[in-house]
């Protein structure tokens, strides 16, 4: 395998190689002289020629690197590179490539070149410890490709573009790379040496980490300056996510033909999921981009990830056509226009077009009714309270308050936000619901500092919006703010405080942090009971909730009393058509079906479903809702003749009304995929899950809440079927992105946690499902209560695993701590 001298890798002698051409510390006393060059030390040694750390005196006094073919390797073929190489230099004058200053023959008739010796560290070294953000590694990135561009222009491929060739120097405060070793360097327009240059049949000219499928092929004659894309296209990928798209030792443990065939077959993984599989590593990685795991993720699974991965394609007529292309996507995405990049799929051209259209104006449409409503409807509640509590004059002054406060919001979204989807100030870029929200949130910082409760009203609408959308990180920034400002300014029971209280409890709920959320839905539903009385349509939102919490900590019997409460007054004062009521009865029907009582929940679904089908239509989301609850009863009772058709219904009016793309439409092909699955009809269970993962991760990313449930389908079901090579990376992945995203004890991460120890079961792996088992005992025991009946099945789960391991004494102490009913059955 034939390397180059200076990187960090390994010759094809063997030889470990320095990865720096930089030399530290004081002169060093000559160890030899090759002409006017007193020879220093070793900078790096391949396994063809050496490259000193030398110094020159004139006609200028300097310190230079000298390369020369070793003593008995003067074969033509390494003479022919050499001269290659240098005369490769000799054609580039440009100031991010390491220029050659001299050539000439040693005494003893052995060629060698100087040229300049660049006290710089690899690129992605560099990048790691000055901590450099996304933006400023794209920057830096961009001179390496136009230096690449360059050599192209002059007929050069280099042919070994990584890291360790491409050496950063800081001069001032600019960081400027250099790229150096054009030892394997190639003409494409004339030859670089009279000798005979050629590479030996079946032998590597390159780094495999870094080198293109053309490349990897025997003989590798055909190759041109795409070869040198795909490079920089892994280089990038390294930059972004802190790794290779190919593990390394994976990649070399096999043998060459097993290189080549993981270079020309295997696809790379997205950066955003290569990021999510790191683990414990992860978080490291992004600190040293000053940033978290979420938001690199986030960004990455935007278009970012879309450059490296075109860059890289196997087949290179879909590869950018040359490096300035793919500096000009690079550009493209730092400015916000659209990339000439995309997925492998049709399916971008169309996404941009919906985004441009119904996501767009629907997005921003309801960002701006919410606003303005919510400013609205708070004035009025404001005005009603503060007659209600206050004198008169009080009164008019909130009134007045208010309306400022909505002149201010209403000039910041006329003449800082509209302006956004401006076609003459946009230019062509594209502007999203979420590149909305995200400008909104850059343009509001410092902007309202004396007008505190404006910025409040403003960050409050853009944290639910954040939150409807599933991004819960900005979300809770935005209203944990908006919370302290309407605190601090109105008091802890100002409605507007209230709806921002509510608002977070939401969002703490949504990232599985229940004991926030509990204490906040507690003090929001007492507040608003003393502030609008327990009838109000704000006061029972707020127990719904409460309630919805309850449930989701497994408090069955507490979210029953509050739905039966909730359900009464609702009828009472709102009346049965109400859509609050026909929201209450369906999610007790929801609460029964969880608890086994079918007979119950089934006349609370029926009811309003058909409530919702003749009031609000099949087309409204409540509608949907009821349906989906309905069809997931008659799953659970085996009833699937019932079911399906109720489900089927509601995917295709889903589809139609919401779009395939559409987070609710994607969970009602989970719940489709979980009745197949059930009736044994893999193949459509499995189809319904691929489609809604492949579409989760396209347009809601690798590691959201609803893709990450299909993927955890998908792996029970490959469980199911036996297919147990398939289901465990499944789980694995899940397991890895659910911890990161949602911490290590969300139910979500217990449910994979819990599944991937009944796969280690059943494929013998026992001590690992023990370590498993038990951790996801105790999370549920912490978070969902001993009680509650996942916990219970961990339990049962544990005695089968102590069965099937042969420790009877094990299984018995645990099946003595399952209830009475579940120790005889275990089902």
């Amino acid at each position: 395998m034939s390397g180059t001298e200076r990187n960090n890798d390994k010759t094809s002698d063997g030889k470990n190689i320095n990865p720096t051409s930089s030399f530290g510390g004081s002169a060093k006393e000559p160890i030899g002289q090759i002409g006017p060059y007193r020879l220093l030390g070793i900078l790096g040694e391949g396994g063809f020629s050496i490259v000193y750390l030398a110094e020159q005196d004139k006609p200028v006094r300097r310190r230079v690197a000298l390369k020369v073919i070793k003593p008995g390797m003067d074969t033509r073929q390494v003479i022919a590179r050499l001269e290659a190489e240098r005369q490769a230099l000799a054609l580039l004058d440009h100031p991010n490539i390491a220029p050659v200053f001299d050539a000439g023959t040693t005494e003893a008739g052995l060629p060698y070149f100087v040229m300049e010796n660049v006290k710089g560290i690899p690129i992605t070294e560099h990048c790691d410890r000055q901590k450099l953000s996304i933006e400023e590694r794209l920057a830096l990135f961009l001179q390496v490709c136009e230096a690449v561009q360059y050599a192209h222009q002059k007929g050069i491929v280099h042919r070994d573009l990584k890291p360790s060739n491409i050496l950063v120097s800081v001069g001032g405060e600019k960081a400027i790379p250099k790229i150096i070793d054009f030892g394997v360097a190639k003409a494409i327009t004339q030859p670089l040496t009279e000798r005979t240059l050629y590479t030996e049949q079946g032998q590597f000219v390159g780094t495999p980490e870094y080198m293109s499928p053309e490349q990897a092929e025997m003989g590798a004659q055909d190759i041109d300056t795409r070869s040198d894309v795909y490079s920089l296209g892994v280089l990038l990928y390294e930059l972004l996510t802190g790794t290779l798209p190919f593990d390394s030792r994976a990649l070399r443990e096999g043998g060459l033909d097993h290189i080549r065939k993981i270079i020309r077959e295997q696809d790379p993984r997205k950066p955003s999921t290569r990021l999510t599989s790191l683990g414990e590593d992860a978080p490291k990685v992004a600190e040293s981009r000053r940033t978290d795991v979420q938001n690199l993720a986030r960004r990455l699974r935007r278009e970012l990830e879309w450059i490296p991965l075109m860059a890289m394609r196997k087949d290179r007529t879909r590869r950018y056509r040359s490096a300035s292309e793919l500096a000009d996507d690079i550009r493209n995405y730092l400015n916000g226009i659209p990339l000439i990049a995309g997925p492998e799929s049709a399916t971008y051209r169309l996404k941009k077009f919906v985004l441009r259209n119904r996501v767009l104006v629907g997005g921003i449409a309801a960002v701006l009714v919410v606003l303005l409503a919510g400013i609205i409807v708070s004035t009025v509640f404001a005005v009603r309270a503060a007659r209600a509590h206050a004198e008169a004059l009080a009164a008019r002054d909130e009134a007045k308050r208010q309306a400022k406060t909505s002149q201010a919001v209403s000039d910041f979204l006329r003449n800082d936000l509209l302006s956004l989807v401006d076609p003459y100030v946009a230019q062509g870029r594209e502007v999203t619901v979420r590149s909305f929200l995200d400008a909104a949130s850059d343009k509001l910082e410092g902007k309202f500092e004396t007008e505190p409760l404006v910025e409040a009203s403003i960050r409050h609408t853009l944290g639910t919006t954040y939150r409807n959308i599933g991004d819960f990180g900005p979300a809770e920034k935005h209203l944990e703010r908006a919370y302290e400002i309407r605190r601090r300014q109105l008091g802890p029971r100002h409605t507007e405080t209230l709806n921002t209280m509510d608002a977070l409890a939401r969002v703490y709920w949504r990232q599985g942090r229940y004991d926030r959320a509990l204490s906040l839905f507690t003090e929001t539903v007492a507040g608003r009971e003393i502030v609008l009385g327990i009838d109000n349509p704000d006061t029972l939102f707020s127990m719904n909730g409460l309630a919805v919490l309850y449930f989701s900590q497994g408090r069955y019997r507490d979210a029953e009393t509050l739905y039966e409460k909730m359900l009464e007054i609702s009828r009472e004062v709102l009346g049965e058509e109400d859509i609050s009521t026909l929201l209450f009865m369906s999610n007790l029907a929801t609460v029964y079906r969880f608890q086994g009582r079918y007979n119950e929940a089934e006349p609370l679904y029926v009811e309003a479903t058909e409530q919702a089908r003749s009031l609000l239509g099949e087309e409204h989301p409540d509608t949907l809702y009821s349906m989906n609850g309905l069809g997931m009863l008659y799953v659970t009772q085996c009833r699937y003749e019932q079911a399906e058709p109720i489900l089927l219904n509601a995917l295709e009016i889903e589809c139609l009304v919401l779009g395939a793309e559409h987070p609710d439409t994607l969970s009602s092909m989970n719940c489709l995929a979980v009745l197949y699955t059930a009736k044994g009809d893999y193949d459509q269970a499995e189809k319904f899950l691929t489609d809604a993962l492949d579409i989760g991760r396209l347009t809601l990313g690798e590691v959201h809440p609803v893709t990450l449930t299909s993927m955890n389908c998908l792996a029970r079901l490959y469980c199911r079927m036996n297919r147990h090579e398939q289901s465990q990376p499944l789980f694995l992945d899940t397991l890895q992105a659910r911890r990161l995203v949602l911490g290590d004890e969300h139910p979500d991460t217990l449910e994979t946690m819990h599944c991937l120890a009944v796969l280690y079961t059943a494929r013998g792996m026992h001590s690992q499902a023990e370590e498993l088992l038990v951790k996801a005992l105790q999370g549920r025991r912490r978070v969902l209560g001993a009680e509650h009946p996942d916990t219970i099945a961990v339990t049962a789960d544990l005695v089968k695993l102590y069965e099937a391991w042969g420790k009877p004494e094990e299984a018995e102490q645990w099946r003595a701590k399952l209830p009475r009913t579940k120790a005889a059955g275990e089902k």
